[in-house]
């Protein structure tokens, strides 16, 4: 199947499905993403233009992302963008990779360009819906919510605060996860800090113990649609 990361800012990803990400790739599905930031001009120790473009290219290779489609909403800037631009943009990306499943932010985020792009998901998710085009009307299986440390974890509980129902055991992809951010220049920060190394690797062990495995990634799953074809026969 395809898979489809669609994230507020390059490093999005990584953070909060990366390792879930290459162990899909490594079961043989086809992921894509689409960073809706791509150039994230507002961003603390942000690589310049060219480098930030080649450290986000090779941690999302590392991590099984075969191609990205990037544009340059304005960071920390979302809630200026009209919605209907935004949702356009990321009906381009599910016309192009024809998802069954999506990951996205989750909506009570600190951060306002992570809430935007939840809402703007959602609401381009109902585009094989809406378009009498050549896509399945049921193409879109699942949604995933992630949780991102610094935003997710720093928000006051919003929509009963991020509730994981749906967890991915990684214990064989956190250390390529790790590696592609340790590769994502900024994006991991110095102790004490939820975006240290040592913090990621405890957050999937927690993860992992609640559902008693070594290592977990955790989401909040808001579709989830099984389609079965009609029966031809009588049962008879």
């Amino acid at each position: 199947m395809n898979v489809l990361a669609v994230v507020a800012h390059p490093d999005d990803e990584l953070l909060g499905c990366g390792a879930t990400l290459r162990r899909l790739a490594d079961e043989g599905h086809q992921v894509y993403s689409c960073v809706l930031s791509a150039h994230v001009e507002a961003r603390h120790e942000r690589p310049n233009l060219s480098r930030l473009r080649e450290v986000a290219t090779e941690a999302s290779r590392m991590v099984g992302i075969r191609e990205t489609v990037t544009y340059a909403f304005p960071n920390i800037q979302f809630n200026t963008v009209p919605h209907l631009e935004m949702v356009r943009a990321i009906e381009e990306a599910i016309l192009r990779f024809k998802p069954s499943w999506i990951f996205t932010h989750f909506c009570g985020d600190l951060n306002v360009d992570h809430r935007v792009t939840y809402e703007t998901t959602m609401a381009a998710a109902s585009l094989p819906q809406r378009l009498s085009r050549d896509l399945d009307p049921h193409l879109i299986e699942r949604i995933y919510l992630f949780e991102v440390p610094t935003s997710t974890d720093w928000a006051w509980p919003a929509a009963g605060g991020f509730t994981p129902n749906a967890f991915v055991a990684v214990e064989r992809t956190l250390e390529v996860k790790l590696a592609a951010l340790r590769q994502f220049e900024g994006a991991l920060k110095p102790a004490p800090h939820s975006r240290t190394e040592a913090t990621i690797r405890a957050l999937a062990k927690v993860r992992g113990a609640q559902v008693n495995v070594e290592a977990a990634e955790a989401f909040q799953l808001v579709r989830h649609v099984e389609f079965e074809p009609l029966s031809t026969s009588t049962g008879q």
